[in-house]
């Protein structure tokens, strides 16, 4: 049976965890990700063909059925927030399940949240090494329909975790009828390698999990070869349009594997990292102290980071020509995925009718809409075509998340800045005086830099209201994003000025800017901000933070 808690607040063990936090120092850094295809191929387990389910991918948009180092350095542009960055990381897709028909869950943000741990105690870049040209790497097992031992720590650390009602399980999770603040599933890749190249028949032979924290001697017997960075991904789903639709007692939920229990959910990874970029951060990079700017000369340098419209817009046009679900619901999961629960392994099944082939077509040049690797779907049973699956950005509006402090607050304060004239309105009539642009900031998302004190989202968003209403519960500050959201709070944390990225006009009034993606237009009585650094993390990561 799967094992499903509520998240409590324990004091005691909270302060445990920021202590061993703070002793240990560990170095990460974490970047945002949004996906440059959804579709059916897997270069590392079904390389030149079809995947037998469709996966959200990130990363480099040179994506395709087969790749090596040279192919992900073909890229155009990546949808990950770091350039040097042209990897690509990828899972199965989550549908919701009634009726018989099968409807694929949007992403929201901050869709795939990324992290690289890579120090200890103290010691940055300790024995951890960059990942060789082309390695390619997975976490979890697609077949797994129950907890085989290999989920918990050591191991991959599944976590499913509905935000709002704070509900949590190794399997995707019951006991909840909403997930207000989004539906998420995180994997910690393994971190040790015995030196071998993957081995599609063995995935996960060449590689295993650290036993201790401390470098390359916390790696077991005969996985010494290297130690790299423990990469650990947070997939973020927005399951609001299912509110009602479903009871505290069933689970709607399936990956595009068939599989309704999530212990199969997985990941892979294909290094593409520009090569030594990596092993420079490592060595110098403090981020997961500070709590942002990955743009310094310590970490990945001056323009290494770029904006979130710029990832947004990195696509490829999918290699198959399938219906994967962007046009609606579907009578059953694409590929040959009959649902299988459990609790034994699942199976493939023996017969697929109209089961597809791939057949390459093209070896043009990437770009946002072409991959090198182009592919044609042939299906068995007609030949008449499917419609093309066209990537589209999910319309859904980010909404903020949950957070817990990682530690205590530093006393440290950055000097106030303001008095931003970038920003449309300049200012604000409201019923406690004149509210001032304070100028454009980042926002750290997990958790929100604004607090979330109050927050609207999915109304007609305008700066202007956006005041009036922070103004009415006595809010210190203002602030509106992406074009669409409103957030109010007493303080801005974990953030940094970041002029000239709110162009993003607002959906209630449009000669209204209302930030960016990932950026706030901020206001306040006085036109001034004071930003605090504190050292926080997301629930999930929480957990792998303080993991080895």
């Amino acid at each position: 049976m799967r094992s499903t808690s509520i998240n409590v607040k324990a004091i005691a063990c909270l302060a445990a965890w920021a202590a061993s936090v703070s002793a240990q120092r560990d170095y990460y850094f974490n970047f945002g990700s949004a996906s440059v295809v959804m579709e059916r191929l897997d270069p590392l387990i079904n390389p030149g063909g079809l995947s037998g389910h469709v996966h959200s991918v990130v990363g480099g948009n040179a994506f395709g059925a087969t790749m090596d180092f040279a192919t992900t350095q073909s890229s155009t542009c990546t949808s990950v927030d770091l350039i040097p960055d042209k990897s690509n990381y990828w899972m199965p897709n989550l549908y919701f399940h009634k009726n018989g028909k099968f409807t694929l869950v949007p992403e929201r943000s901050p869709k795939h949240k990324i992290y690289y741990k890579y120090g200890d105690r103290g010691s940055p870049g300790k024995d951890r090494s960059e990942f060789p040209k082309g390695f390619r790497m997975m976490a979890g097992k697609a077949n797994l329909r129950s907890d085989d031992g290999s989920l918990g720590s050591p191991g991959s650390q599944l976590e499913w975790y509905c935000h709002g009602p704070e509900v949590k399980s190794t399997g995707i999770p019951k006991g909840f009828t909403s997930c207000p603040y989004g539906l998420a599933a995180a994997m910690r890749f393994p971190s040790c390698w015995n030196g071998q190249d993957f081995n599609r028949d063995q995935p996960l032979a060449h590689m295993s999990y650290p036993t201790t924290g401390l470098g390359i001697d916390g790696c077991p017997a005969g996985f010494q070869k290297a130690r790299f960075p423990e990469i650990f991904i947070e997939y973020w789903l927005d399951v609001s349009q299912f509110d009602g639709q479903y009871g505290a007692n069933e689970s709607p939920f399936v990956l595009s594997s068939g599989d309704p229990t999530g212990y199969g959910f997985h990941m892979d990874f294909l290094n593409g990292w520009q090569e030594g970029v990596l092993a420079k951060a490592m060595k110098t990079c403090n981020a997961g102290n500070t709590g942002y700017r990955l743009d310094t000369p310590e970490c990945f340098g001056a323009g290494s980071v770029q904006d979130g419209n710029a990832k947004e817009a990195c696509k490829k046009k999918s290699s198959v020509n399938e219906d994967i679900g962007l046009n609606g619901p579907l009578s059953q999961l694409p590929g040959c995925n009959p649902i299988q629960a459990g609790p034994g392994l699942a199976t493939a099944p023996a017969n697929c009718a109209g089961r597809a082939a791939v057949e390459p077509i093209s070896a043009s040049g990437p770009s946002s809409a072409t991959t090198a690797t182009t592919a044609r779907l042939a299906q068995a049973t007609t030949s008449v075509p499917v419609p093309v699956n066209t990537q589209t950005k999910s319309s859904s509006p980010v909404t903020p998340t949950t957070s817990a402090k990682a530690g205590p607050t530093p006393t440290n304060t950055v000097p106030p800045s303001g008095g931003s004239s970038e920003l449309s309105p300049p200012s604000v009539n409201s019923t406690s005086g004149v509210w001032k642009a304070a100028g454009c900031f980042l926002d750290a998302v997990n958790p929100r830099s604004l607090g979330s004190r109050a927050e609207w989202w999915g109304q007609k968003i305008s700066s202007s209201n956006c005041v009036e209403r922070c103004d009415s519960i006595r809010a210190k500050y203002a602030g509106t994003e992406n074009g669409g959201q409103c957030f109010c709070g007493n303080e801005l944390r974990n953030s940094v000025s970041h002029p000239g990225k709110c162009t993003s006009k607002c959906v209630g009034d449009e000669s209204e800017i209302c930030g960016g993606s990932g950026h706030l237009s901020i206001y306040s009585l006085d036109g001034l901000v004071s930003m605090k650094k504190r050292r926080t993390h997301h629930r999930h990561s929480r957990h792998f933070l303080d993991s080895v």
